[in-house]
């Protein structure tokens, strides 16, 4: 069995007195694809902000590969090798798709302003590392024919594959993609079970999702994790999730 990369310990979060997240604690293990599901309001996208360090929890611990990242700000997060997508995509709508993802790369920049104004040899090479990096995440996701598009020309579902494109510019280790099929119709939401296979076998990267289509969920994920309340329900195989009794409680009532 993989080891875990990424465990949350008894995490708890609370805002004025409503509990968004109560004592949640699971694990995710190196190589897997694992995926988080549970009726609105459950805590789920809470989970992602405690994860991405946007929120501080109230109390518990976060452990990626062994070690807390709880003292973290949230601009150190993707430098470990954690990145992240949002529900409505976060990209500049005015620039390109290049260069979107370019920006995204440049979390690994390691020169200095003067050598960039100068334009120095090291930068030179930087630059050539960086665009060669982004060119394989985008024979990866296929989309060649949106290089040069600017993101406000592009309709939804390929805005939402460019913001999964830049994350996976940072070269990360985990990934997590917050619900993204939402705003998507069928046949694009079949399209990202196959690129979230990609993401996970022919890059490497482990994943994390956020979802609800549970379509998307069985077909790419191998264990769920299901939350109702900030609480934990149940975690196993899609199968096991889908007919667990309190899963099904909380969607459908008693």
């Amino acid at each position: 069995m993989s080891e875990a990369i990424l465990a949350a310990q008894n995490l708890s979060l609370s805002f004025g007195g409503v509990h968004a997240v109560r004592d949640v604690n699971f694990e995710v293990r190196e190589g897997e694809v694992f995926s988080i599901i549970g009726p609105n309001g459950a805590g789920k996208t809470s989970i992602f902000n405690l994860i991405s360090r946007l929120y501080d929890c109230d109390s518990g611990d976060i452990r990626f590969r062994g070690a807390s990242i709880m003292g973290l700000p949230p601009h150190r997060i993707a430098g470990l090798g954690i990145a992240r997508t949002f529900q409505n995509t976060e990209l500049f709508e005015h620039e390109t798709v290049l260069k979107n993802m370019l920006i995204g790369r440049h979390v690994h920049r390691a020169t200095n302003l003067l050598g960039e104004i100068l334009f120095l040899p090291r930068v030179r090479r930087q630059e050539l590392e960086f665009r060669k990096v982004v060119e394989d995440v985008i024979d990866l996701l296929d989309l060649q024919t949106y290089r040069n598009k600017v993101i406000g020309s592009l309709p939804y579902g390929v805005r939402k594959m460019v913001e999964v494109a830049r994350a996976l510019c940072i070269q990360p280790q985990l990934i997590l993609l917050d619900e993204p099929s939402s705003g998507l119709n069928p046949e694009e939401t079949e399209d990202v079970s196959f690129w979230i296979e990609d993401i996970n076998q022919e890059y490497g990267a482990t994943v994390i999702m956020v979802e609800h289509d549970m379509n998307l969920v069985s077909r790419a994920s191998n264990r769920v994790l299901a939350i109702a309340d900030g609480e934990v329900l149940a975690v196993g195989t899609p199968d096991e999730i889908q007919t667990h009794p309190e899963v099904l409680r909380a969607y459908l009532g008693d």
